[in-house]
């Protein structure tokens, strides 16, 4: 029925509302299928919003997308299989961790910056705004920076040590836990002497290990280019994949936007099978992912062995992401397969418990659909996440390492059985969705408000313009000791020349 206020509202908003379109080029230089993923989710919001989209990646899309462009660069990859193994056998303490990921990636940079399809891109096209994928990738500020444009990063982890320094957002280690430690941000004294003691290697690695050799890979593609302080802090805004239901409150400056669950579309259907088995179960379903990078066919055999007992031992259905055809010694209760729909599996109404990696995708969509989770984290943020999932009360943990059959069937157990669980869960959800604006609208709006604004250099703080030292008022606190110095100094000698011509005039009125 015709709706003459409705047609008004129409009308009104078709000439209020500005229509932005802008050629964007989007550089995503780490062949981590899940961050990949991401950034393509972000990429395809923007297409769908009329922005002209070139994605610069490893991977590509087999699909066409409107207004959505690939330039794969399969070299990259190809490099990155080198030291993209089993990452069950992942080991690297968090001391190296940066050191030794920033090492890996220096050749992922080169590889990216030399490609003749980017260099050709660059030369070629004229571009609005730049996104660059924030991970080891000061490198790629260049390009930008190159073509005189403003640019964005998106942070597939959060506010860290890999993004703080671009917006000049600061860093407390008193009650920001490093990303790949599993503390909480109500830590002990000597977790906050861990944590700062590890902030302080991070801070020194890249700024006497990773900056230079950024630069050098600059210089060594393009050697007009300048010292890389010159612009690897421009970025305007940075997209971070956080959002207050999963990550804990901390300070943020104003160019820096939470975008967390951007990627999470409303439940589609399920495909037939899936469905039937689903909702014919009587229990109630288990999903049990180790996400994309992780696979479970990796995992060690007795691990393996010991989580096939436990689930033998329930009487719910279990959904197994498993990549190969055949689970030997499978039980009944277990459906494999290579690749599920995990955001329209975790939406159904069987759904009872989510056994996760921890991957920063999966805790948000867990979160999202209100579904507790167990949590068996393997490397990097993923032992953070699972850390804030337990504080947030809709999860446990469990390392690798201590898995037994008694240990694991008993959280479970926990899990399918308290309903403090269930409702934590819940309630998380609900932070989740109280937003403004969706995470999708929001990251589209702040990119067409960067566009608009130029680069939008209101929102940079002053401290990006300050060195290191005026930054932590070390000239400041420098002066101040110094004054107390001399002033004490000085009235040291005052005082000693004082007395000294005092005693000198009673002796010589003594005399």
């Amino acid at each position: 029925m015709f709706q003459p206020q409705m047609f008004v509202f129409w009308c009104f908003s078709m000439f209020t509302y500005e229509i932005e379109t802008a050629k964007i080029l989007a550089v995503f230089h780490y062949p981590g299928k899940s961050h990949y993923m991401g950034g393509v989710a972000l990429m395809k919001i923007l297409a769908e919003r009329g922005h002209e989209v070139t994605m610069v990646s490893p991977i590509g899309e087999s699909e066409k997308i409107d207004n959505y462009r690939d330039v794969v660069l399969p070299e990259v990859f190809e490099v990155a299989e080198q030291f993209m193994k089993n990452y069950f056998e992942y080991n690297m303490h968090p001391y190296f961790q940066i050191y030794g990921i920033s090492k890996k990636c220096f050749s992922l940079l080169n590889t990216t910056l030399s490609h003749p399809k980017l260099q050709n891109l660059l030369k070629s096209e004229k571009f609005d705004l730049v996104i660059l994928q924030q991970i080891y990738s000061d490198a790629l500020t260049y390009i930008p920076y190159y073509l005189d444009i403003p640019f964005a990063f998106y942070s597939p982890m959060g506010a860290s040590y890999l993004t703080n320094p671009s917006v000049g957002n600061p860093s407390y280690p008193s009650f920001i836990p490093d990303m790949f430690l599993d503390y909480s941000s109500e830590m002990s004294f000597f977790e906050r002497l861990d944590n700062t003691m590890i902030f302080i290697v991070n801070s020194i690695i890249r700024y006497f290990f990773i900056l230079p050799n950024h630069d050098r890979i600059v210089k060594g593609n393009f050697p007009n280019a300048p010292d890389i302080s010159v612009y690897n802090t421009k970025a305007s805004i940075v997209l971070l994949n956080t959002d207050l239901s999963v990550n804990d409150p901390a300070p943020k400056v104003p160019a820096m936007i939470d975008i967390g669950g951007f990627h999470i579309k409303p439940p589609g259907k399920l495909p037939r099978d899936i469905e039937d088995i689903m909702s014919s179960s009587r229990y109630g379903v288990i999903y049990f992912s180790m996400g994309s990078n992780l696979k479970g066919v990796d995992m060690p055999p007795h691990i393996i062995d010991i989580i096939m007992n436990v689930f033998a031992k329930l009487n719910q259905t279990i959904l197994w992401k498993w990549e190969n055809d055949e689970l030997v010694g499978k039980p009944d209760n277990v459906v494999i397969r290579k690749w599920f729909p995990q955001n329209d599996v975790l939406a159904h109404k069987k759904m009872k418990l989510f056994i996760t990696h921890a991957g920063l995708h999966s805790i948000q969509e867990t979160v999202y659909h209100g579904v507790p989770c167990l949590t068996i984290p393997v490397y990097t943020d993923q032992l953070s996440n699972a850390k804030r999932a337990v504080g947030g009360g809709y999860a446990e943990l469990i390392h690798l390492n201590d898995i037994s059959e008694e240990k694991l069937y008993t959280l479970i157990d926990k899990l399918l059985c308290n309903s403090n669980y269930s409702a934590a869960a819940k309630k998380r959800s609900a932070i989740m969705r109280d937003r403004p604006l969706s995470p999708a609208d929001t990251a589209a709006y702040w990119v067409n408000y960067t566009i608009r604004h130029n680069g939008a250099d209101h929102l940079k703080v002053a401290s990006l313009k300050m060195t290191w030292y005026q930054y932590l008022l070390l000239d400041v606190i420098a002066f101040i000791v110094t004054t107390i110095f001399v002033v004490v100094f000085v009235t040291k000698k005052l005082l000693s020349f004082l007395y000294s011509f005092a005693k000198s005039k009673r002796k010589e009125k003594d005399e």
